[in-house]
């Protein structure tokens, strides 16, 4: 037991320190801001745990992720390269993202709500989470296969983005999430550039996202009213409820904050405040304080990330590396973004700070699979530096 436990904290010990503290100060924020919040949930009031109901949950979630990040840490990566486990892990979690849109959810009034969930076994989850990386690992995979010696062609990658995201993406409209329709979108381009698809078409795609976006904006009317919504709010009208309160949590204590556990947000009156808009509970306790030392952590988690990438020892390592870290800065960015109205309220969480099960599990996961492609990167680099010595390189 003593020899297993040595193993694990010596596998934390010699994995990317400045990579780890960052999710480990995010996730300290993170439990101030959920238990603050979470004590005055209606949740809390039906739960034998009564006002530690969330923390305790949230906890949990951290626990499973970290046992994972674990486990992960020490799986070879590649492993995720076999074919069989690509193609079943694509259609098992795009299923069951399908299977949210056959199955209908109702609130406490007895009206049809968004369902994005998926309970299996009295457990529930968000299969879109896991979707994200199994699209990621397929990718990867097709866009560095090894028995190609030369870029793909236009009809392999065509082919390779038709079974990938194009499908998560018709389905995530479909539901509709257009937050995760965004992340997946982002994380497609940043693949396709890591992997060195040509720029022509790179240019394309990017020229058409805007055309898109109108589209998005002329025929869907959720998109037409977030989007209105953001206007009218810039030219000094309403925000809407949410991200009107949102700001005036922000910005009404001052600088400094009101103190920790003193927001009056925590109180209802901002819906969501322990999910997605924890941002705006955190800045209204910690001030400025607490939102800039989020932010670079974001920034340095990114850095870190984008860094294990470039030193990957193979291409598949350097495109799934480059991927969990944009997924993950992308979340970041969103939701800061629209918790201070500069971006339309898409319904992403804060990482590694917002409470949520699903996406605290997938976002631990991603660290553990990011710090094995480090590790395998620094063998790499150890063997290269023993064979140039040989001679014989």
């Amino acid at each position: 037991m003593n020899r297993r436990l040595r193993g694990f904290t010596g596998s934390l010990e010699r994995s990317d320190g400045l990579l780890l503290g960052s999710v480990g100060v995010l996730l300290f924020l993170g439990i101030f801001v959920v238990y603050v919040a979470g004590s005055y949930n209606r949740a809390a009031t039906t739960s034998p745990l009564g006002q530690h109901f969330i923390i305790v949950k949230h906890l949990f979630m951290i626990g499973i992720g970290s046992v994972l990040m674990i486990g992960l840490m020490n799986l070879d990566y590649r492993w995720f390269r076999h074919r069989w486990l690509n193609w079943g892990g694509l259609f098992l979690t795009y299923g069951l993202v399908a299977w949210t849109l056959l199955i209908v959810r109702h609130d406490a009034a007895g009206e049809e709500i968004i369902n994005r969930w998926v309970t299996v076994g009295g457990f529930s989850f968000q299969p879109v989470e896991m979707a994200k990386l199994a699209m990621i690992f397929f990718l990867a995979e097709r866009l560095t296969n090894p028995r190609s010696e030369r870029r793909l062609n236009l009809r392999q990658l065509g082919v390779a983005l038709a079974i990938g995201p194009l499908p998560l993406l018709v389905l995530l409209i479909l539901q509709p999430n257009f937050g995760n329709a965004m992340v997946i979108s982002g994380v497609t381009l940043v693949l396709l550039y890591v992997a060195g698809v040509s720029e022509k078409w790179l240019a394309r795609v990017v020229v058409a996202l805007p055309f898109i976006g109108g589209l998005s904006y002329l025929f869907i009317p959720k998109v037409h009213n977030r989007v209105d919504k953001l206007i009218d709010g810039f030219w000094g009208g309403d925000f809407g409820y949410q991200v009107n309160q949102s700001l005036i949590g922000l910005g009404g204590p001052g600088w400094r904050g009101a103190g920790v556990g003193q927001s009056h947000n925590k109180f209802a009156f901002l819906p969501e405040s322990h999910t997605d808009f924890a941002f705006s509970l955190l800045g209204e306790e910690w001030g400025l304080f607490g939102t800039l030392l989020v932010v670079s952590m974001l920034m340095l988690f990114a850095w870190r990330g984008f860094g294990i990438a470039a030193r990957a020892a193979d291409p598949f390592g350097k495109v799934v590396a480059a991927g969990l870290t944009t997924g993950i800065a992308i979340y970041g960015v969103a939701n800061i973004a629209m918790v201070t109205g500069i971006f339309p309220v898409v319904g992403v969480p804060l990482p590694f700070v917002s409470f949520g099960g699903t996406a605290m599990i997938a976002a631990l996961a991603s660290v553990g699979i990011l710090l094995n492609i480090e590790r395998g990167s620094r063998s790499y680099q150890v063997w290269k530096r023993r064979w140039d010595r040989s001679g014989t390189a």
